[in-house]
């Protein structure tokens, strides 16, 4: 029998290795993101760059917003569900639909509830026709889940075909949205005019402190880049805000401004659509990091609190590079740290020592500095020739974007054995580990991501991609793994533990009608009141599943052996 010192020693030890599985899960959820925005999504964005810069009209619409958002740059935002459902089928967890179907919960009440929220001006409008047709297929993609666990446990190669063959359909009916859209007369929002027709040439370019430039503004936390319209970057001092005529948004193509502080900083706007992907106003005192890409592109990066922006600047010739380099110097409270682009183990290295001697970054910065360079270094040390970070190896992007495939992989691969591990630790249901922490862990930079971008005055785009991904979840994340697997094990049926899961899925079913009800009512926008209303509804899921697995109350559905 043992004695009480040990027993305390043995609780210790096990709560001691119960915080370890913790912490290592919550590296493996960093590991999936990093991955995604370092060489996944910029891989993405290569390709979508390509399509946009084509000479035909109907390639060059793959390059659009709107419909590579919903496509192709659907695997940024669900990389790593996708891996998770596929992995855990050839290492037998049972978490990968539970991920997939938690994450469905999550990015539809916390996601768009937050980004209603954070909007700048409620209540918020949506686009009637992409949000009519997103809930049409997200609608029938829970109809057919919902079928085919029903049905007999199993999903079936033929079930498998149909959830790939409806992704293929949602691809082309977002591909045709903007032409539907111009023979319907209630769909008349300018967001979903398609610029299809017009050369990549004819693309406006930007001035910075009077210097013609081409302005890219990149995405972060899984979105994708897009390129700016009409940027305009000056230095010029302005004691107070432009007016502005009634009716017209914050920030609109109007307001010019450029503001010369007391305390010596320059705060500037860019003159554009919104304005830059994460905040309209950018301020010199958050410029952390100038990057020289080639001799005539830096990226300039902005952070401030969980905001992090960048814009990928290219000039004329190299001469108008240091030109801007200089007055980028002049105008800077704090010089930022400007240096050359590695794409190999150094350059991590470099990331790390700037970080750690920095006076201008706290000591939680410092920690997140050396997580970040533990991930770094497998990653540089194999992807490092095929980085299309580096402008000079755009070609590569097909190399870059496999070889981040399988990262991904190998990250999901270590989530799903730490969650293993704590579901034997604390005797939990695997099911209600992969509905709430691998889904919250899976989808939590998505969640940032459109936060920010609701705050930079596109919380539209933010719910339009919460509802899109979501439809590619089911479609691609669950049907394509399991289209795999099946092909691979000579067209067999794939078992379904269904404890929970067929929960979520009714779960996915009411949150999804309470969101078209409330737009319904609300003539098509969402007000502040929803969002709350959102928010509250996740938690009661969280509390229920979380009774249903301690044993407080039996679960809402009970599943037959």
């Amino acid at each position: 029998m043992e004695s009480l010192e040990e027993t305390v020693e043995h609780e210790a030890a096990e709560g001691s290795y119960i915080a370890l599985l913790f912490l290592g899960i919550a590296c493996m959820f960093f590991a999936q993101h990093h991955i995604c925005d370092s060489y996944f999504v910029p891989a993405i964005n290569v390709f979508v760059e390509r399509m946009s810069q084509s000479e035909r009209p109907g390639i060059r619409r793959w390059g659009e917003e709107a419909v590579a958002g919903a496509t192709i740059c659907a695997l940024g935002c669900n990389g790593p569900e996708l891996f998770t459902n596929l992995i855990s089928l050839y290492v037998g967890a049972d978490e990968g639909s539970g991920v997939i179907v938690g994450s469905e919960v999550f990015n539809l009440l916390v996601i768009i509830g937050c980004t209603i929220l954070t909007a700048p001006e409620v209540p918020l409008q949506l686009d009637p026709l992409p949000f009519a047709r997103d809930c049409f297929f997200y609608g029938l993609s829970i109809v057919l889940l919902y079928n085919f666990l029903l049905s007999h446990h199993v999903v079936t190669w033929h079930e498998a075909v149909t959830l790939v063959f409806f992704a293929a359909i949602y691809i082309t009916t977002v591909y045709f949205t903007p032409d539907i859209a111009a023979y319907l007369p209630c769909c008349t929002n300018p967001n979903l005019k398609s610029d299809g027709d017009v050369a990549p040439s004819d693309q406006p370019k930007g001035r910075m402190h009077g210097i013609d430039v081409d302005i890219v503004e990149i995405h972060h936390g899984r979105w994708a880049t897009n390129r700016a319209h009409q940027w305009l970057m000056d230095d010029t001092l302005v004691d107070h805000e432009p007016a502005r005529e009634e009716g017209e948004p914050k920030y609109s193509l109007a307001a010019k401004s450029a503001r010369l502080r007391h305390t010596g900083t320059t705060e500037f706007q860019f003159i554009g659509d919104v304005g830059p992907a994460m905040q309209p106003i950018l301020r010199y005192a958050d410029l952390q990091e100038v990057t020289l890409l080639t001799d005539q592109t830096i990226e300039m990066e902005f952070r401030h609190g969980l905001s992090r922006t960048t814009l990928q600047v290219t000039t004329v010739n190299a001469a108008d590079r240091a030109k801007l380099l200089d007055a980028i110097r002049e105008h800077s409270l704090e010089r930022p740290w400007v240096h050359e682009y590695d794409a190999t183990v150094f350059g991590a290295w470099h990331h790390l020592t700037h970080a750690c001697s920095s006076r201008s970054v706290g000591i939680l910065g410092k920690m997140f500095a050396i997580v970040e360079f533990i991930a770094d270094v497998p990653l540089k040390l194999t992807l490092f020739s095929v980085d299309v970070r580096d402008l000079r190896k755009h070609g590569c992007w097909p190399l870059c974007f496999l070889g981040a495939m399988v990262w991904l992989g190998l990250a999901s691969y270590g989530m799903l054995t730490l969650a293993v591990r704590i579901e034997h630790a604390l005797h939990l249901n695997p099911a209600f580990v992969g509905l709430t922490l691998c889904a919250v862990g899976t989808s939590f930079p998505n969640a940032v991501a459109s936060i920010l971008l609701s705050q930079a005055g596109k919380p539209g785009a933010a719910v339009a991609s919460a509802l899109g991904s979501n439809v590619q979840n089911v479609f691609l994340a669950m049907g394509l793994p399991w289209l795999i697997y099946s092909c691979q094990t000579g067209g067999a049926s794939i078992p379904q533990k269904l404890d929970g899961i067929q929960e979520g899925v009714l779960w996915m079913i009411l949150t999804l009608g309470l969101v078209v009800f409330i737009a319904v009512t609300g003539k098509c926008s969402l007000c502040k009141g929803s969002g709350y209303l959102f928010i509250f509804i996740y938690l009661v899921f969280l509390v229920m599943m979380s009774g249903e697995n301690l044993g407080w109350w039996p679960p809402l559905i009970m599943v037959e052996d």
